[in-house]
């Protein structure tokens, strides 16, 4: 909408509501999304734009006030009020005063397009104050944004980072994503479940959380400021954070090594750090496992990466590959599935422990697989970004429990009670002919009366 009309439209709106009923009061309004108007869509979603001004018994909340977006109950999104709005200052005090302390009353931010519906809160320190339930208009097809972003932010020197994806990770890292209370509770809950279940397996327990790209590379690199306060310290702030494995200060260290420029997970050198903290915080002896991977012998090779792939031309970059060890060779059974569902045995009588480890993790699992199968003698790896089975937990009866997850998953909640055989169902069940093409490639199949995997009580997982 041209600025002049829409100067306009808010002089009617305030004249007509805000001026009549919230005078003395609070007064804000909701440009889009608008019943009354054609919606703004963008690639990265709904445009959520409006202002708001607060009565003079609120003056020292000026400059500190959040728009609240939730539609979720583990997180929301907190936007500042950051968009000056001269027109909003004169509509309401007659003159477009660019000095008013209140010009900078607006905010605008973007909902996913999969949302029917949200709610708008307003918050001041610790009290909020419902303001809307916004539906999102219907009969609009997406077709209708403009074309699709490439989910994919440009940094400097070449580093890419991570943008419009589900978990939201540039508002997390801009400090505009939180946790609800109601998401906090449910973390304790997990972590309190996870000890639990440790101590009833006498297993040495960690959760090991992956630093975002973002926290580690961002201060140098990222086009964005970073924000104080996101669902990771939040986290840490708890009491059960002390079973957390957070190695960012570590990564940080390692410096450009840690992450890989062109895709969204740590080097391989940035998985053995993490390797290394882990083994520290299970108790293992630091200097046998710094003496294990000393001799380590790297070879640079170029690659693409998750987020390079995303360019026409790809953007490619160089790494340094581990090349004196693979965990290949070490892999005694593997189901093959891609990502979720995915259950592998590693073997390796030469490791520092001659013990049982179980590790529900994630993408960032698999580099550090070169790390961990020299660190215990056998590996159970599922594919779960640290939901549990407990009657797999139960069964294998490890000596070693891992939870892995990454820092910008942390916005869903992990399962204490997920079915490992439910989800190696369903996936197989959702299998293209492609797809069921590389399983076959990855897998590696044993006897169902194998002698290991007896010992281990896989057998009901040989599926």
């Amino acid at each position: 909408m041209p600025a002049i009309r829409f100067a306009r439209f808010v002089k009617r709106f305030v004249g007509r509501d805000t001026l009549d009923r919230y005078t003395s009061g609070l007064r804000w309004h909701l440009d889009f999304p608008d019943a009354q108007r054609p919606p703004w869509l963008l690639p990265g979603g709904w445009v959520v734009q409006g202002w708001v001004v607060l009565p003079e018994a609120l003056a020292e909340w000026v400059g500190k006030a959040e728009i609240i977006a939730r539609w979720s109950k583990t997180f929301e999104l907190c936007h500042p009020l950051s968009v000056r709005r001269p027109d909003v200052i004169e509509a309401l005090f007659g003159t477009a005063d660019e000095s008013h302390p209140q010009v900078q009353c607006g905010f605008r931010f973007t909902v996913p397009h999969r949302l029917e519906q949200f709610s708008l809160f307003l918050r001041l320190g610790d009290m909020q104050f419902p303001l809307s339930q916004v539906d999102i208009p219907s009969g609009v097809h997406l077709d209708d944004a403009l074309p699709p972003s490439l989910k994919v932010l440009e940094g400097k020197q070449g580093w890419l980072f991570l943008d419009n994806d589900t978990n939201g990770s540039v508002d997390q890292y801009r400090g505009r994503l939180r946790l609800t209370e109601g998401g906090v509770e449910q973390w304790q809950q997990y972590f309190q479940a996870v000890e639990q279940l440790a101590d009833s397996a006498e297993a040495a327990h960690a959760v090991l959380v992956a630093p975002s790209k973002e926290s580690v590379m961002g201060p140098s690199y990222h086009p964005f400021t970073e924000g104080s306060s996101g669902p990771i310290q939040q986290l840490m702030a708890l009491p059960e954070a002390h079973s957390i494995v957070y190695p960012q200060a570590l990564l940080t260290q390692l410096g450009d090594e840690a992450f890989i420029r062109t895709d969204s997970h740590w080097s391989q050198q940035g998985a053995m750090v993490a390797a290394k903290a882990l083994a520290t915080a299970l108790d293992l002896d630091p200097n046998a496992v710094n003496a294990l991977f000393a001799e380590d012998e790297y070879v640079q090779r170029t690659i693409v990466g998750d987020l390079g792939n995303k360019f026409t031309p790809e953007r490619h970059c160089n790494i340094e590959v581990l090349r004196s060890f693979s965990y290949m060779k070490c892999r005694y059974y593997d189901n093959g599935l891609p990502n979720f569902g995915r259950l592998s045995v590693l073997v390796n009588d030469q490791a520092l422990m001659p013990s049982v480890c179980l590790l529900f993790g994630s993408s960032s699992s698999y580099s550090m697989l070169n790390y961990l199968c020299r660190l215990f003698q056998q590996v159970v790896f599922v594919h779960s970004a640290g939901s549990l089975d407990p009657e797999l937990v139960k069964a294998v009866n490890p000596a070693y429990l891992v939870m892995q997850t990454n820092a910008r998953f942390m916005v869903q909640v992990p399962e204490v009670d997920q079915s490992l055989l439910k989800l190696i169902d369903e996936k197989r069940a959702r299998l293209s002919e492609d797809e069921w093409a590389s399983v076959a490639k990855r897998k590696i199949s044993v006897a169902r009366d194998d002698a290991l995997i007896h010992k281990l009580n896989l057998t009901p997982w040989l599926v």
